[in-house]
């Protein structure tokens, strides 16, 4: 089982959550949560709960231990719809506007079906991550120890899958008392998810990017193996197997991974 060491917390900016969330009462009904609203584990900003399931995404039933495509395409679909999650950029400098946002999502499972965090927001800039809620979910009608397969986001600006995207993996708190991502699915307290086998559920994330019209789904694996939603074709297609590249104190996100073979609808 892969481990690594939790990143430092984020801060965040208090006074920017309130104007967002006026902003939101003002407009109608509440489509997402900002880090600041939400509990914490442990006093952790980076270890977040959040609230599930999220209302614009229905349930499934099915007794198979993949993620099934029916929950996670919605999903995507459903963060493209947010306010400013796709089609932000700058015609000038096609870079995201001031209005553009990150909005990650957690995929978890419960005893009875497969369900969909509500989203957090990014509540500084355009150029701030969203913040995944490493410490769990806490579900409306199950509670907190539910195993979470792995995260979903957004990328407002059409751009394709990160460095920082292939590290982020579901936390735990290990047996020394230290919070560390595993690639497995798992509960914050450890209870791992396992298939019919016995064996333990690999780990997933998901990205939605490209615009409303022509939208582009991409799941990754920790053995870095690269996946396209082929919409004709109704499955998911491989196309690289990706490895991040050194990280550079320049870029504390990280260079662009290194995808072989290279595709160019990556």
């Amino acid at each position: 089982m892969a481990r690594r060491a939790l990143p430092p917390a984020k801060t965040g900016a208090l006074v920017l959550s309130v104007f967002v969330l006026v902003s939101v009462a003002c407009t109608g009904a509440r489509r997402y949560y900002l880090n600041a609203e939400l509990q914490w584990q442990e006093d952790q900003e980076a270890l977040t709960i959040v609230p599930g399931p999220w209302p614009e995404v229905p349930t499934v039933t099915t007794d198979g231990p993949n993620v099934p495509d029916d929950l996670v395409l919605p999903s995507l679909r459903a963060l493209m719809e947010l306010p400013g999650a796709s089609d932000s950029c700058d015609q000038n400098t096609q870079r995201p506007r001031s209005d553009a946002a990150e909005y990650c999502v957690a995929i978890y499972r419960t005893p009875d079906d497969w369900r969909v965090s509500w989203p957090i927001r990014n509540a500084i800039n355009f150029a701030s991550a969203c913040a995944p809620p490493f410490g769990g979910v806490d579900d409306a009608d199950h509670g907190r120890d539910l195993p979470i397969i792995g995260f979903a986001h957004n990328h407002p600006c059409a751009t394709q899958v990160s460095g920082q995207d292939l590290l982020v993996w579901p936390l735990v708190k290990s047996s020394e008392g230290a919070w560390v991502a595993v690639t497995y699915a798992t509960t914050p307290q450890g209870r791992l998810l396992k298939d019919s086998r016995g064996n333990p559920v690999p780990a997933n994330g998901w990205l939605a990017t490209g615009t409303r019209e022509a939208p582009r789904f991409y799941r990754w694996t920790p053995a870095g193996e690269m996946s396209l939603w082929d919409d004709a074709q109704h499955r998911w297609k491989l196309t690289a197997t990706c490895k991040n590249r050194p990280t550079r104190s320049f870029r504390p996100q990280g260079s662009m991974p290194e995808c072989t073979p290279l595709s160019p609808s990556l």
